[in-house]
């Protein structure tokens, strides 16, 4: 069972390894959908004051590029040479590079979905080995309906709006997923989040707001 494992988990490192970095600059990157999430990562990823940061799977680097020039202290890590991370290894490779070095912050956004569900639980326990607190995001397995904005009352800020519903309907887990949040009783919300409370004090999770396909967990 586990060379099965590990057979299917490298099959999907080795997809993510040889994807063109054009891929991440496609249409669908551009798309006002993406890039709410993407606007809301760092929103939650300031919210939680990281003074050190490592981003596990940089992407198209508009975190990273944003944190950086906002005078963070970001390292980037990833599998793929073409996006040029920092790092470049698998996840459980990663400290081999760093001498001991921990953050304060670890973010790891669509990533852990394109491993084997089996090797969750020792992926949150590398990633806590990593830093201090974690801020994770997955794809929600569930379609999502409703209406998603802000309300903006006169002399108040605007508030984030959110009334939606979740429904269980047939749905093909794309060839790049090897799971999402919900696509089992093994990765249901409160599944993760009760794995998550295994080794962190304190866990908050909820729906990337303008978003639903994307699920957020902060941890620490």
């Amino acid at each position: 069972m586990k060379n099965k494992i590990d057979e299917l988990a490298f099959r999907g490192e080795d997809r993510e390894k040889s994807l063109s970095k054009s891929v991440y600059f496609s249409d669908s990157y551009f798309s006002l959908r993406q890039l709410f999430s993407l606007a809301q990562q760092i929103h939650e990823i300031h919210s939680m004051k990281p003074q050190s940061i490592l981003e596990v799977g940089i992407g198209n680097g508009f975190v990273s590029t944003f944190f950086r020039q906002a005078g963070y202290t970001i390292t980037t890590a990833d599998i793929n040479p073409s996006l040029e991370p920092d790092i470049c290894a698998p996840l459980d490779e990663i400290h081999n590079f760093l001498g001991g070095q921990t953050f304060n912050l670890v973010v790891c956004c669509e990533v852990l979905e394109h491993m084997p569900l089996e090797r969750l639980e020792n992926n949150i326990k590398y990633l806590k080995s990593l830093g201090q607190k974690l801020f994770l995001t997955l794809p929600n397995y569930k379609r999502t309906f409703g209406l998603y904005g802000f309300l903006r009352l006169p002399k108040n800020s605007a508030y984030p709006l959110r009334m939606s519903f979740n429904v269980d309907l047939p749905k093909q887990i794309g060839s790049a997923h090897f799971w999402e949040v919900g696509s089992c009783h093994q990765s249901s919300r409160q599944e993760i989040i009760n794995l998550l409370k295994e080794h962190y004090d304190y866990v908050d999770s909820g729906y990337m707001l303008m978003n639903p396909y994307h699920i957020y967990f902060k941890a620490s």
